[in-house]
């Protein structure tokens, strides 16, 4: 007996020993990399800025990502669906860091040439307007520009072709083909899976929950869209043909016959060098050695690009030049970018609870004079733009100003948390107005019947006796019809009481429909078209001030957060998932992700703004 208590105790005691040397190995790891990390971030502070020289190099443009407002971080929120279906987060460019870059490059004479590749950039149409003017201007100051992808669509097309040189990689296409807004209508779906979806709306135009009453695409639904897409187009194709020097309707004309020039020769880079469309096909390699011959490198090596500088080293190094604006006087810019959810905010999610510690932090701050609100946003929920509008209402009754700056889109419940602001200024190209409501109810009564599965029971009051394992009676969808009414009156009235419009006039160009921003102006949605820069203007002019530094409010990322981000990325992890999973995770429609089956979904969400 005492021989086995032997053995196991040498067995205990080595699996201890074991376990320990184990956990401190990781724990002493763990430590190392925190303290080179620490080291690391210290050093680089207290270093001086490296010198960068920009003589003779090419200034090399090629953003990866998506272009934003303002970059949003997650800490704290390090959401498994987004790491894993999507593989990487996603790398946030700033507009206006972008278009600084080319603002200042465009005079720039030591810059020998701008290379231009946003194939892999993906934005809005207002945004891609701003970009390609903005590399039109470079252009038409005298710099080289040569342009590359080994694919183009609308947006990529729009700003490359202000280039000098458009070149395409031989097995590349142009595929800018117009927009194309296209939804899977699952009605029919449904009633086979005996799923039954109890949709509420008010306003004709809010086609939002058509995928839950339809089976194709309505009427008044194809009117609006192409009422807003359709001149966007004529204005797309108008400036893409006029930097090529092209025939007016020759991108039309292309799109129009693609498919019957693909026919005649599957060479469709080919083809788009026959049409103008481009100047060169290249492969990498000939890319390659053709930027090596126009700008031979310092160390004469053909196989290699020129020397070049990067977009944020070329950024940093005009901010370094710029003066640190000391005025007492700040204008707090206050963004509301993504789908208005409750919670905290994310990439893709104005999280009100983020906006609103936002907005209070500005009201609470006495050198704030004024505020602007910076809208990209197709709308969510109403409860959470209501907090939002709240708390904005707690700054206006401190006697301050707040301007509204709209950017690609604010819609729909992007417009009820403009309904406070003292002025709207929108992009001509701005897509806004959806100003409806909408309501979605699943009930499990159908899988119930059919799965053989009864529910019964008793309840205290008439209110409490159903629930959505029933099918839903009339007296509740009466209730909540008119819930959804009350809200669309409630947003009808803030905006037309902000427009100084009757109730009356705002009823017709409300019902869910979507404007332009120009045409927003005609309608008097808004007041006037710019950006901005002319919002904070309005903004001091309106507070009183001569002089202002602009103040902008973002999520904060306290140091442990900021340590484990970086480590992240520097781990660089890599989760590979069957690419069929990604897919068709990206062809569920944001409407099924808005709806949490625990709540009583009201929404003021603009389903139009999802085009391809």
């Amino acid at each position: 007996m005492s021989e086995k208590q032997s053995i196991w105790s040498k067995a205990d005691s080595f699996l201890t020993t074991t376990r320990k040397i184990i956990l401190n190995s990781l724990t002493a790891l763990i430590l190392v990399v925190i303290t080179f990390s620490l080291l690391g971030g210290i050093g680089s502070m207290l270093s001086s800025p490296e010198e960068i020289d920009t003589e003779d190099k090419v200034l090399w443009f090629k953003p990866i990502g998506v272009v934003v407002d303002s970059e949003v971080n997650s800490s704290g929120n390090f959401d498994f669906n987004s790491i894993v279906l999507s593989g990487d987060t996603v790398e946030q460019h700033e507009l206006q860091d972008l278009l600084d870059v080319l603002n200042h490059a465009a005079n720039d004479e030591n810059l020998a040439a701008v290379y231009v590749n946003v194939s892999e950039l993906g934005m809005y149409w207002s945004s891609a307007f701003k970009i390609a003017e903005a590399l039109r201007s470079v252009r038409e100051n005298g710099k080289r520009v040569i342009a590359y992808a080994e694919q183009y669509n609308n947006n990529s097309y729009l700003i490359s072709s202000q280039a000098n040189e458009v070149l395409i990689n031989e097995y590349g296409q142009v595929s800018a083909f117009g927009f194309s807004r296209k939804r899977e209508y699952m009605k029919d779906l449904y009633k086979n899976l005996k799923l039954n979806y109890n949709v509420f709306t008010a306003g004709d135009f809010k086609s939002g929950p058509e995928p839950y009453t339809r089976d194709s695409m309505s009427e008044n639904d194809k009117l609006a869209w192409n009422e807003f897409a359709n001149p966007m187009w004529v204005k797309m194709t108008d400036m893409m043909e006029d930097a090529r020097n092209l025939e007016k309707g020759s991108i039309q004309n292309y799109g129009d016959n693609a498919w019957k020039l693909s026919t005649e020769n599957p060479e469709m880079a080919e083809v788009a060098l026959e049409l103008g469309l481009v100047d060169m096909v290249v492969t990498r390699e000939e890319i390659k050695a053709y930027m090596f011959e126009e700008f031979p490198n310092e160390d004469n090596d053909q196989y290699s690009f020129p020397d070049s500088i990067s977009i944020y080293d070329y950024l940093s190094d005009i901010k370094k030049d710029e003066e640190e604006n000391t005025s007492k006087n700040k204008i707090a810019v206050i963004n509301v970018e993504g789908a208005i959810m409750e919670g905290e905010a994310a990439y893709g999610v104005a999280g009100s609870d983020t906006i609103v510690d936002n907005i209070q932090s500005a009201t609470e701050n006495k050198s704030v004079k004024a505020l602007v609100l910076r809208v990209n946003s197709p709308g969510g929920s109403v409860w959470a733009s209501e907090l939002i509008t709240n708390a904005l209402n707690e700054f206006k009754e401190t006697g301050r100003p707040i301007v509204t700056s709209m950017g690609d889109i604010a819609a729909s419940g992007g417009v009820w948390v403009t309904t406070l602001s003292d002025e709207i200024f929108a992009e001509e190209d701005t897509l806004t107005g959806s100003i409806g409501v909408y309501g979605i109810i699943p009930t499990l009564d159908g899988i119930y019947d059919w799965a053989g599965i009864k529910v019964d029971g008793v309840s205290s009051t008439k209110a409490g006796e159903w629930d959505e394992r029933y099918a839903m009676p009339e007296y509740v969808k009466n209730g909540i019809q008119a819930s959804i009414d009350h809200t669309y009156n409630k947003f009808v009235s803030k905006v037309a009481e902000n427009r100084n419009m009757t109730y009356e006039d705002v009823l017709p160009i409300a019902g869910g429909r979507i404007w332009a921003g120009y045409k927003a102006l005609e309608l008097g949605l808004v007041d006037k078209i710019g950006g901005l820069d002319e919002a904070l203007k309005s903004a001091a002019e309106r507070a009183g001030i001569e002089d202002f530094a602009v103040k902008n409010y973002k999520k904060p990322m306290d140091p442990f957060d900021v340590f484990l981000n970086e480590l992240l990325e520097n781990i660089n992890i890599e989760i590979n998932l069957d690419p069929r999973l990604k897919l068709i995770n990206s062809k569920l429609e944001k409407h099924l992700k808005l709806i949490d089956p625990e709540k009583r979904n009201i929404l003021m969400y603009c389903f139009e703004c999802e085009v391809k």
